[in-house]
């Protein structure tokens, strides 16, 4: 076993493994997803109790092993109490969690994708913020720091600045133009043009400091749902479950 590291990361799952054990996977600003052993932690009485379950964001102490790490303690920052009392929020956090356990790659960190996420169930306690216009704002904007950043700014077939047309088959809006002469686009309101572009540009402290009407709400949903599905293809139980209680 190698010296202990301390690492800045949120707790993305925890499951038991054993007769006391659990398994953690932790997403990283240092190291990316890594799987970490807590030896003991479902006894009463043991220091990892309240340090191993998920969304709980601090530092963790951690041993280096061949294949995973093993916790050797954590100072917790953030339990995100509040979104654990919801149940609709837990399972758009759990969702969350599940989307970077899924596409996170082990060892490479990213500071974006983890200060994301800790917005993202920051935002989930804001009871103004309705939680379906969170989801497609985590979704729109993680993809774009995963690489799959939508052409939003100007017109993916010719580069006219003023968009005004969603077309899936590239990726991304076209102008009024190419919009006439293309199959299979969504002509867009102005705010929800304007929306997908803040939502890709804007710092992440202020990507939650907005709402929309309900119009512009539905068609920022169907874009973003659209386009996540195309670039991601796996089926979360996090999210049946989140779509059975809507």
């Amino acid at each position: 076993m190698k010296e202990k590291i301390e690492l800045r990361g949120i707790v993305l799952s925890s499951m038991a493994v054993g007769d006391y054990d659990k398994r953690l996977v932790l997403l990283t600003k240092e190291r990316g997803k890594i799987t970490a052993f807590a030896r003991g932690a479902r006894k009463p009485n043991s220091p990892y109790l309240g340090i191993s379950e998920p969304f709980n964001f601090g530092k963790f102490t951690v041993y280096e092993g061949f294949d995973a790490y093993r916790l050797a303690g954590g100072e917790i920052k953030e339990y995100f109490s509040d979104v654990k009392k919801d149940i609709e929020a837990v399972c758009y956090g759990t969702y969350f969690c599940d989307i970077l356990e899924y596409i996170s790659v082990e060892g490479v960190g990213d500071a974006n994708i983890l200060n994301l996420l800790y917005v993202s169930l920051k935002a989930l306690m804001n009871p103004k913020i309705p939680n379906p216009l969170i989801r497609r704002i985590f979704e729109l904007r993680l993809l774009a720091f995963d690489g799959e950043e939508m052409y939003a700014f100007s017109c993916v077939k010719c580069a006219n600045d003023e968009v005004s047309a969603f077309y899936p088959a590239g990726d991304g809006l076209v102008c009024k133009r190419c919009n006439e002469r293309l199959q299979g686009t969504k002509p867009l309101n102005e705010t929800t043009v304007y929306t997908l572009q803040y939502v890709l540009s804007v710092p992440l402290n202020k990507l939650y400091h907005f709402q929309v009407s309900e119009s512009v709400q539905k068609e920022f949903d169907e874009v973003v749902d659209q386009y996540f599905r195309r670039h991601v293809t796996k089926k979360f139980n996090s999210l049946q479950i989140l779509e059975a209680l809507s």
